[in-house]
């Protein structure tokens, strides 16, 4: 069975990115899929700290949340990203997780070229902000999450099949 998983990294339970991440397992569910969805915020795990044991030993130092999401990570067949946009960007608690799981997504040549490591995966960006439409844009609210999920799948071998985003949540 193909397995759709979805890293909700809002902590707004009730949300925007929490109900257009229900949506989306409900739709995929419907599709035969198996759905499982990651409250990234109620994660415990150290940060990268930038050892780079992983490049040698292809797994890190720390055996935490953060490696266990990496394992579902890499068995989904879909990864969904549901994240708000907080100054432009991704969550903190979502980049670290991305960081810990580096070794994992993409290695490197021997020229430090970075060599996907998820060909054939596919993903999704679910994103909100409370900055009105076209500003949302225009000021780099939505497209600097873009921007960040885009580099991570890029680097991975993740080919995005779908971006949705909410703009002016303020009042929703």
């Amino acid at each position: 069975m193909k397995k759709l998983l979805i890293l909700n990294a809002s902590p707004r339970k009730n949300g925007n990115i929490s109900q257009m991440a229900k949506e989306l397992s409900a739709k995929y569910s419907a599709l035969g899929y198996e759905t499982e969805e990651v409250d990234v915020l109620k994660l415990k795990f150290t940060p990268c700290i930038a050892c780079m044991k992983c490049r040698s030993q292809n797994c890190c130092v720390f055996n935490d949340d953060a490696t266990f999401v990496g394992e579902k990570i890499s068995n989904a067949d879909i990864i969904a990203i549901a994240a708000p946009v907080w100054w432009g960007n991704i969550p903190g608690h979502l980049k670290s997780l991305f960081d810990r799981n580096v070794y994992r997504m993409m290695g490197e040549s021997r020229l430090g070229i970075p060599v996907p490591k998820l060909k054939g995966k596919k993903g999704i960006i679910l994103t909100a902000c409370t900055t009105p439409f076209p500003f949302s844009h225009l000021c780099g609210q939505v497209t600097g999450v873009y921007k960040a999920i885009n580099e991570i799948f890029k680097s991975s071998g993740i080919k995005i099949i779908s971006k949705k985003f909410k703009a002016g949540t303020r009042k929703r």
